[in-house]
């Protein structure tokens, strides 16, 4: 029979292995984390998302109609849409420049026909900034409350800014946009949060052409 220091001895050995074990756990334990810490922080630095993306992702389908389209301006209905019904989640319209860049003449092809410009740009490896120029309200006109099935005189938020492209070390601006959103989509609050400041120091002349356009086509 072992005396009990022999067993007290045996019994601090055992202890010293276990508390070892268990620091080494915890160490492995935090070295297999870092993959998932790397994983989160490159998906905190992704790219923001297109407006299409935020309808899908939002109301669970996207879809783009070109209401009107004359080769200096585009008006379209970017949509959601349940049991065949399509609810306008975003009124856009945009004006082109006078001169299309041949960098992006294929992509501004693709867009003059029907496609949708964040996603056709960024389908051909350009990557897509915008220069916010105001935020603002207006009341949904007859048009608007049409398409978006909200009644006449909704406030509705609207997001005035130039699109860039960039590739290769170049930045190119695109077009001029006003996106008026639904009410249940994008709030005056939501675009501040998303998009950050604005200011159209510089560009007043083209940001009222611009509005001046949104409010005619709004108002057919």
């Amino acid at each position: 029979m072992q005396s009990s220091a022999s067993v007290w001895t045996l019994f601090v050995a055992l202890r010293a292995v276990l508390l070892a074990a268990a620091i080494g756990f915890l160490v492995m334990g935090e070295v297999g984390a870092q993959p998932a810490e790397r994983a989160a922080a490159v998906a905190s630095e992704r790219r923001e998302l297109l407006n299409s993306e935020r309808i899908a992702q939002r109301f669970g389908s996207y879809g783009i109609e070109v209401l009107e389209s004359d080769g200096r301006v585009r008006v379209s209905n970017l949509y959601s849409e349940t049991l065949r019904v399509r609810t306008t989640r975003t009124f856009a319209v945009v004006k082109y420049p006078d001169r299309i860049d041949p960098a992006f003449a294929a992509e501004h092809d693709e867009i003059v026909r029907g496609g949708s410009m964040g996603a056709v740009f960024a389908a051909h490896g350009w990557k897509v900034g915008k220069t916010n120029l105001r935020f603002l309200e207006v009341d949904a006109t007859p048009r608007l409350s049409t398409l978006m099935s909200v009644p006449a005189g909704t406030r509705l938020a609207a997001h005035a800014y130039v699109l860039d492209v960039s590739k290769d070390g170049r930045s190119i601006e695109y077009a001029l946009l006003v996106e008026i959103h639904h009410a249940d989509y994008l709030k005056m609050a939501d675009l501040g949060a998303i998009y950050g400041a604005a200011s159209s120091s510089g560009r007043e002349k083209s940001l009222d052409a611009l509005l001046a356009t949104a409010a005619e086509k709004a108002a057919r």
